[in-house]
């Protein structure tokens, strides 16, 4: 990831047309709009289509853009109001695999590593239960700032809402998770 610098740097440069400079944008943020878009929407095709349309779009008017401080912000920003906008019914979630814990190899014996795999793999199991009991919106919280590691003000706007809300929704989200954990 470039530095906030050559961030800008990259920014300005694709701005005043410089194609491997939109191509490198591309190449560093295309899989992280896909996955965002999956938290979005379940539609596949719509998801790809509006960052295959996004990028046109950033291409065609790249010098009527100003300055951003953060790149993958404006990206996300704009992909959810393109997803948005092109959606006139509800939106729908999918709920995505929470990361397991890798299990250490040193010096544990086997029965200790297939007893510690065996509690990840419930508390994985308790985690995914409990993911998919909250509601979207929730889900979508908790992707952007632990996934994406937006600050709760980058995804109250991201989201469209009020801060409150998107703490709101971080916070019930995980108060949800360890509930869930706490009681299996």
């Amino acid at each position: 990831m470039p530095s906030i610098s050559s961030h800008s740097h990259l920014w300005n440069a694709f701005r005043l047309g410089d194609e491997a400079a939109f191509q490198q944008i591309y190449r560093l943020y295309v899989r992280d709009l896909l996955n965002y878009g999956y938290k979005v929407t379940n539609d596949v095709p719509l998801i790809e289509d509006s960052i295959h349309d996004l990028f046109i779009e950033l291409w065609q008017s790249r010098a009527n853009l100003s300055d951003t401080d953060s790149i993958k912000f404006y990206l996300f920003r704009s992909l959810r109001n393109k997803i948005t906008r092109v959606r006139s019914r509800d939106l729908f979630y999918t709920a995505s695999d929470i990361d397991t814990v890798a299990t250490p190899t040193d010096s544990y014996s086997i029965e200790a590593s297939l007893i510690e795999h065996e509690e990840t793999e419930q508390i994985h199991q308790q985690l995914q239960k409990g993911y998919d009991q909250l509601t979207p919106r929730q889900q979508e919280a908790l992707n952007l700032r632990f996934y994406q590691h937006f600050s709760n003000e980058e995804i109250a706007q991201i989201m469209g809402v009020n801060y409150q809300s998107a703490c709101r929704f971080i916070y019930s989200g995980l108060k949800t998770l360890r509930e869930t954990v706490r009681t299996s």
